[in-house]
C-alpha cells in the first residue's frame, strides 16, 4: 500500500521557463507540417473546457528568432525545431554519443559542446543554436584508431577512454564564459582544461598520473571539481570502464589553486550534486549493501557533514528544483534500518520519509517534466506530495508531464507499442500506435505532445483532440530530446 496521495489528471505541474534571445537569425531551411498518421480510436471527448484550439494560433513561418527550441539528438545527427515541432532543421550529421545533452548545452542555450571522433583523435566541437555553425576548439588527444584497440592496452588508450566514454564537458554556470573539458593535450594521461570563449585561450588546470573524469562546477562558478580513475587488470573479455577510483580534486578558478578532496570510498564515483556554492554531496559504495554514508564536503575546508548515514539500494538521485533526494532501500542489509521501500529526503528534513512500500530498479530526474521517475512504480513530484501512476504497470515507458497537467506514456504489450495520454479529467486514451524513442510536451503552451517514433518520425498531437500530425523525419533513432532555455 502506498503512503501518499495520488495526483489526479487535473493536477497542474508548474514549470518555470525562461526565454533567452539569441544572436543568430532564423535559418531558411524548413519542413512544413503535413497530415500523416492515422490515430487510433479513442473515447468520446470530455465536456470540460480545454485550452484554445492550436489552429487559432498563426502558423510559424520558420524557426523562432529566439528560444525555446526543441533539441533532438540521435544516430543521424542533431536537430532543432520550434516548441510545437514545426520547422525541423538539421544542425549536424552526427550525434554526441553517450554524453548528456543537458550538460552539453550552454546556460544561454545558444551552443552545444561535445566530443567527436576524428582520424587524428577526439576533438572538442561547438555548435551554435539555432544557426548550426560548427567550430572545432581543438584536438583533445593525438591518437589513431589503431592505438585504441582492445588488444593494444597502452597508456594512451586509457586516456582516450577517459576522454570519450564519459560526460566530460561542463559549462561554467550563469554566464557560461568558461567551458571545462578533459583532454590529454600535454601528457600521457587525461587532465582537466578550460576554454575561454571570449579570449579563445585553452588552459590546463591539472596534471597527474590518474585519468581525469566528470568535471562539475560549483553553482557560483568559482570551483571546478573533478575525479580521477584508473583502468587496472584483470580486465576480462571487455574494457567496460574505469575500475579504480584514485581521488577527487577541486580547482579554485580565480587563482588556479588545486584543493585535494577526501578520497571517495568504493570503486566508482557517486557524486550527487552541489548542496550550495561550497558544499557538494557524495556517498560511499560497498559490495554488501551497495551505498551508504551520504554526506556533504566543504570544497575549501574539506570538512564533511553527514546527511544520511544508513545504507540504501544502489544509487540516489537529486532534484535540482528543490534539492530533494530520492533513493530505495531493501530489507536484509546490515545497518539498513529503513527496511524495504523508496524514500524521499527533503533539505529541510533530517529523516527520509517513505513514499513507496517497494524498492525500485531505476531512479532518474526528468528535467522536462520536473519529476522523479521511480520505475516501474510511478512518477513522484519533487516535494513528494504527488504520485503519477503509469497506465500499465511494468509496461509503460518514456513518461512525460505537461505544465497543464496532461501526461503521456508509451505502453508496450505483446511486442507492440502505443502512445497513451491522460487528459485533464484523468481519462486515458490511445492516440497513436507505434514504437517510441521519446515523448515530451511543448514548454510554452503545454498542450502539444511531441512524439519521436522509432523510425525517426517527429509527430505532434495537440489538445483537445490530440490528432497526430507528422512534422518531419529525423532519419533514424533518437536518443535524447530536451528543451533549450
Amino acid at each position: 500500500m502506498r503512503r501518499m496521495t495520488l495526483a489526479t489528471g487535473g493536477a497542474v505541474l508548474a514549470l518555470t521557463l525562461a526565454c533567452s534571445p539569441l544572436s543568430q537569425a532564423a535559418p531558411t531551411k524548413t519542413m512544413v507540417a503535413t497530415p500523416g498518421l492515422n490515430p487510433s480510436a479513442f473515447p468520446e471527448q470530455s465536456t470540460r473546457t480545454a485550452p484554445p484550439d492550436p489552429t487559432l494560433t498563426p502558423e510559424p513561418m520558420g524557426l523562432n528568432p529566439s528560444g525555446p527550441y526543441l533539441l533532438l539528438e540521435g544516430d543521424q545527427g542533431i536537430w532543432v525545431a520550434n516548441p510545437d515541432g514545426s520547422y525541423v532543421t538539421r544542425l549536424a550529421d552526427t550525434g554526441i554519443g553517450e554524453a548528456n545533452l543537458h550538460r552539453a548545452l550552454s546556460p544561454a542555450g545558444d551552443r552545444l559542446a561535445y566530443v567527436q571522433a576524428s582520424e587524428e583523435g577526439p576533438v572538442l566541437k561547438l555548435l551554435s543554436i539555432p544557426g548550426g555553425q560548427a567550430e572545432t576548439v581543438g584536438l583533445l588527444q593525438a591518437i589513431t584508431p589503431g592505438e585504441v584497440q582492445s588488444d593494444n592496452l597502452a597508456g594512451p588508450a586509457f586516456a582516450y577512454y577517459a576522454i570519450t566514454f564519459y560526460d566530460n564537458v561542463a559549462w561554467q554556470p550563469v554566464d557560461g564564459n568558461l567551458l571545462a573539458f578533459i583532454a590529454a593535450r600535454d601528457g600521457p594521461t587525461a587532465d582537466l582544461y578550460t576554454y575561454d570563449l571570449e579570449t579563445r585561450e585553452i588552459r590546463q588546470l591539472t596534471d597527474g598520473p590518474s585519468q581525469a573524469l566528470f568535471p562539475t562546477w560549483s553553482p557560483d562558478g568559482k570551483y571546478l571539481l573533478h575525479f580521477g580513475g584508473s583502468w587496472v587488470p584483470p580486465f576480462g573479455g571487455a574494457i567496460l570502464g574505469y575500475n579504480r577510483i584514485d581521488g577527487a580534486w577541486a580547482v579554485r578558478v580565480a587563482d588556479g589553486k588545486i584543493l585535494t578532496q577526501p578520497k571517495p570510498r568504493g570503486f566508482h564515483t557517486d557524486f550527487l550534486g552541489w548542496q550550495d556554492d561550497r558544499d557538494y554531496l557524495i556517498y560511499d559504495r560497498d559490495e554488501g549493501c551497495h551505498s551508504r554514508n551520504l554526506h556533504a564536503v566543504d570544497v575549501e575546508t574539506l570538512e564533511t557533514s553527514p546527511v544520511f548515514e544508513p545504507c540504501f539500494y544502489y544509487r540516489a538521485v537529486r532534484s535540482p528544483e528543490n534539492g530533494a533526494i530520492l533513493f530505495s532501500a531493501e530489507a536484509g542489509c546490515t545497518g539498513c534500518a529503513l527496511g524495504e521501500g523508496t524514500f524521499l529526503l527533503l533539505p529541510s528534513e533530517t529523516a527520509p520519509r517513505k513514499v513507496l512500500d517497494t524498492k525500485v530498479y531505476e531512479l532518474r530526474w526528468l528535467p522536462e517534466s520536473a519529476v522523479f521517475l521511480a520505475y516501474p512504480e510511478a512518477l513522484i513530484s519533487a516535494d513528494g506530495e504527488r504520485l503519477y501512476e503509469p497506465p500499465v504497470y511494468d509496461h509503460s515507458y518514456h513518461p512525460a508531464l505537461s505544465r497543464l497537467g496532461y501526461s503521456a506514456w508509451e505502453v508496450i504489450e505483446n511486442q507492440k507499442g502505443r502512445v497513451v495520454i491522460q487528459d485533464l479529467d484523468g481519462v486515458w486514451r490511445t492516440i497513436l500506435d507505434g514504437e517510441v524513442d521519446a515523448l515530451t510536451w511543448d514548454p510554452v503552451r503545454g498542450d502539444t505532445l511531441l512524439i519521436v517514433l522509432a523510425d525517426g518520425s517527429l509527430v505532434s498531437a495537440s489538445a483537445p483532440e490530440f490528432v497526430p500530425r507528422q512534422m518531419g523525419n529525423l532519419a533514424g533513432s533518437v536518443g535524447q530530446v530536451i528543451w533549450t532555455p
